[in-house]
């Protein structure tokens, strides 16, 4: 027989019942603490009217005084605090005012569902005023994080994004879009009613006069009129108490605007160097073509010019515009070169050259200084101006293909490489100047 003790094997307890992947409820009352255990992810259901059945919330109506050990309340507790020792009439209590012990992956889902509701506000409510058209969700999800909007969640997704409306308008064009009212008036009060729509800067777009029968039988005027919303409590107090009760108005449109989206694409300095990681979003230019009287979006290596005399096969037509995200991180391509062929890669290579505008191309403005731009594209020429700061000498010219609508832009650096992108021109252009 050896020395040794022999280990002896400690036998766990089988009548015990662990609650397992709960969420715990807690309130600290006349100084004991009560908790209840639950479902996860049924007390918010539960506490928003999802959910109806308790049921389907309490794992059991047993109220404890710590869960993780298994203690349960004592009834003198139960009597002391909350006056009774019905434990199913307390859970009820604890589970509409007490603590949830939230977990990561709720508190990250919680967020994400509240920002995508505030994009969503946005999206319906605001518009690009330039062209009074939405802006596409993704472009307002990521303008949100780089303003850093922050999530709360005691507060309504609505409130949140008309409060961020300010932060987000010293980044790029935006403002809450228009509503269309209509007010039913006696025709005794339709000048006034005209009086103040012009003093609360309201757009009237008709003045009708109809006949009305039955109760409020009589001659009434019917306006409608276009306003910020923010005036809408202003019209409606003017209806209650100039008209006497005899005014009406309705809500047409919550939201007045153009149909399809504002096209806009973010422009990164980090991604190639010398940004710095700081992203800045690009509007695009508002542009009316007096041939066909059509409003475009035509900015800055948005749309990809491609061969327009044919030599890679598709005959120098239909060009494919680029995706709002897409301009950033396209590699640049020159005229000639082959797809993924880097400028930065070809500076020597005599076929790589952009300067000829092709059959079918007219050049609006030949290859020349920036600040030359004439006054018609004089937003471009404020927008391209920063590329000469970063880096002196760089030309651009305007081109537009027979038949289309859009206009451009093809940049040229000091050594004569083209680049058909502005995000693309201004990474390189920040890369040589770092260079010197």
């Amino acid at each position: 027989m050896s020395g040794r003790a022999m280990k002896s094997q400690l036998a766990l307890p089988t009548g015990i019942k662990k609650l397992t992947n709960i969420a715990v409820v807690r309130l600290k009352k006349h100084g004991v603490r009560f908790e209840i255990a639950c479902y996860k992810n049924t007390v918010v259901a539960w506490r928003d009217k999802h959910e109806k059945d308790v049921d389907n919330v309490l794992q059991t109506t047993r109220v404890y005084n710590n869960v993780s050990k298994g203690v349960f309340a004592k009834e003198d507790d139960l009597l002391k605090a909350f006056g009774t020792t019905d434990e199913a009439a307390v859970c009820a209590l604890i589970l509409e005012t007490g603590e949830l012990q939230v977990s990561d992956k709720e508190r990250k889902h919680t967020f994400d569902n509240i920002l995508r509701d505030a994009v969503t506000v946005l999206v319906d409510k605001c518009v690009n005023p330039e062209t009074n058209r939405p802006y596409p969700p993704g472009m307002i999800e990521r303008a949100l994080k780089d303003i850093h909007f922050s999530v709360d969640p005691l507060k309504s997704a609505k409130q949140q994004a008309l409060a961020a409306l300010p932060k987000l308008q010293k980044v790029f064009p935006i403002q809450r879009a228009a509503m269309r009212f209509k007010f039913t008036v006696p025709a005794l009060h339709a000048a006034a009613t005209l009086e103040m729509l012009q003093g609360v800067n309201a757009t009237v777009e008709s003045n009708v006069e109809i006949e009305e029968s039955g109760a409020e039988s009589g001659v009434s005027n019917e306006v409608v009129c276009t306003s910020d919303p923010s005036v809408y409590r202003t019209c409606d107090k003017f209806i209650r108490e100039q008209t006497g009760g005899l005014g009406r108005l309705e809500v047409v449109t919550m939201a007045v605007m153009e149909g399809g989206t504002s096209a806009a694409t973010f422009e990164y300095g980090g991604g190639g160097g010398g940004g710095g990681g700081r992203s800045t979003l690009m509007g695009m230019d508002g542009f009316v073509n007096s041939g066909g009287g059509a409003t475009i979006a035509a900015a800055f290596g948005v749309f990809d010019l491609g061969d327009s005399s044919g030599e890679n096969g598709n005959g120098g037509g239909g060009e494919r515009p680029l995706r709002p995200t897409e301009s950033a991180t396209r590699e640049p391509r020159l005229r000639g070169a082959g797809p993924g062929t880097s400028v930065r890669h070809r500076r020597d290579d005599p076929a790589a050259d952009v300067s000829a505008a092709g059959e079918g191309t007219a050049v609006l403005y030949p290859r020349g200084a920036i600040a030359a731009l004439p006054e018609a594209f004089a937003s471009r020429r404020d927008r391209f101006t920063p590329l000469d700061a970063i880096q002196p000498g760089w030309q651009v010219e305007l081109r537009q293909k027979q038949g289309s609508s859009v206009v451009d832009a093809v940049f040229f650096c000091p050594v004569g490489v083209g680049y058909k992108a502005f995000a693309d021109a201004r990474r390189e252009a920040l890369k040589d100047s770092k260079g010197r």
